[in-house]
């Protein structure tokens, strides 16, 4: 495989290397020593032996990308998206897929003991994705003039496509569209794409630096398809979004196991549709309680389901939509024992402060736990901790802290809820030692 490189990588001339291949690194990268000094070269395989060009000097290792893979890996295979090694949306096509959960596993496994300081960690299972391509129903896609792709790896230039091979076949028919809109748009934007298979229908958020006016925001309808059944234009501060203005409807419904869900334009749901149900079930895996607490609700998309399971649930989230979601979510499908309130989790653990509580499910943002958030669990004792993860370094972390603290891994399952990319999630049950 010969990767694409930068102009900015073509005029360093740095001088190639030899590399073996030693282990897999988390964020894409496989690696390799020599004379001292750690390579992390993109687009690899453990166990390969390649010819490297160096692009980028870190301080503690040097970052490469592979110009000729002399002894290919078993597991190698040609990625099936010709924008690959271009756009930086994906990093393992060019592995097959159960030996990227493999590799995923290697490195969960590695995290928990070596951040985590975990010992006696319990075997982890693993729940591959029923698809490894078209499972994505939403996609943030990026537009430049009449370009609309993703960011080359490491890069702000936006790499056009012709389709994204991860994304939903009917996100994809959409792209000619946005390629139009993103050039009467008249400048830099985001597309943030959201589809429901239930009802066939999308949602448009379309990210500018600059107002849209209305006119022009609902002119784009004459490009777009009717099942685009809302559009609006948002501001980006930061990691947030702000809703400047929208246009239809703001809302799409999911079908889920028999029970329906609201997500508005706001709201977060789970990206992986193929892997919902059995996402589901491996969270409710030997659960029961009389009392739970779960921070980071969200929409209530594992909420609904736990709370078959025991007798009360209370969950909170800060976003307000996504609470104003949950709630409703509730009432259409007739949950009575669980509640939904507008907190953010370190003052719902604070709120519930020497409460007896069965069952505490977590389920942060990449940063984890707060350390505030630890203590106040620690402090609590909680029996149980359902913990969901999409970070194995601060799962790692706070696993760390919750064992230290006296409790002991039950339970860990690798999701691979992001096929083609080196994202993890998982899911660790702990119990309090008496």
């Amino acid at each position: 495989m010969k990767s694409s490189q930068s102009s900015e990588t073509r005029k360093k001339n740095n001088k190639a290397v030899d590399l073996f291949i030693e282990k897999p690194v988390y964020g894409g990268y496989g690696l390799a020593r020599k004379e001292g000094k750690v390579f992390l070269v993109r687009y690899t395989v453990p166990g390969e032996l390649i010819k490297a060009i160096p692009i980028r000097e870190k301080k503690d290792h040097t970052e490469a990308l592979p110009l000729e893979i002399k002894i290919p890996s078993e597991a190698r295979r040609e990625p099936v998206c010709p924008f690959y090694g271009k756009c930086g949306g994906c990093h393992y096509q060019h592995i097959e897929y159960d030996h990227q959960v493999r590799i995923k596993k290697v490195i969960l496994e590695e995290s928990l003991t070596r951040i985590g300081k975990i010992k006696n960690l319990p075997e982890v299972h693993t729940l591959m994705s029923p698809e490894e391509f078209g499972y994505r129903i939403r996609v943030q896609f990026k537009g430049d003039g009449d370009r609309v792709g993703f960011f080359r790896w490491g890069e702000r230039e936006v790499i056009g496509v012709e389709y994204c091979p991860v994304s939903h076949p009917e996100i994809n028919t959409l792209i000619p569209a946005l390629r139009r809109v993103s050039a009467e748009a008249g400048m830099p934007c985001e597309f943030h794409v959201s589809y429901s298979p239930s009802e066939d229908k999308f949602l448009i958020i379309i990210v500018t630096p600059t107002e849209l006016d209305k006119e022009i925001l609902e002119s784009f309808r004459d490009f777009l398809p009717e099942r685009v059944v809302g559009i609006g234009n948002y501001l980006r501060v930061g990691q947030s979004l702000t809703m400047r203005k929208w246009t239809g409807r703001e809302y799409l419904l999911y079908e889920v196991k028999g029970k329906r869900f609201r997500v508005s334009a706001g709201s977060f749901f789970q990206v992986n549709w193929s892997l919902w149900e059995s996402f589901v079930d491996t969270v409710l895996w030997d659960i029961n309680y009389r009392k739970a607490i779960e921070l980071y609700g969200g929409v209530g998309f594992f909420t609904l389901f736990l709370a078959e399971k025991g007798n009360f649930i209370e969950a909170s989230d800060s976003n307000p939509s996504a609470v104003n979601d949950a709630q409703y979510n509730a009432k259409i499908n007739g949950g009575e024992n669980l509640l939904f309130i507008k907190n953010s989790a370190y003052r719902h653990l604070k709120m519930r402060g020497g409460e007896v509580i069965d069952l505490l499910v977590l389920d942060p943002p990449r940063s984890g736990l707060s350390q505030k958030e630890r203590d106040l669990i620690l402090k609590n004792r909680p029996e149980r901790i359902l913990y969901i993860s999409c970070n194995p370094a601060t799962l790692a972390r706070d696993l760390g802290h919750l064992t230290a603290g006296g409790y002991s891994i039950k339970r860990t399952v690798l999701v691979d809820n992001f096929p083609q990319t080196y994202h993890i999630e998982s899911v660790t049950l702990l119990e309090i030692q008496e």
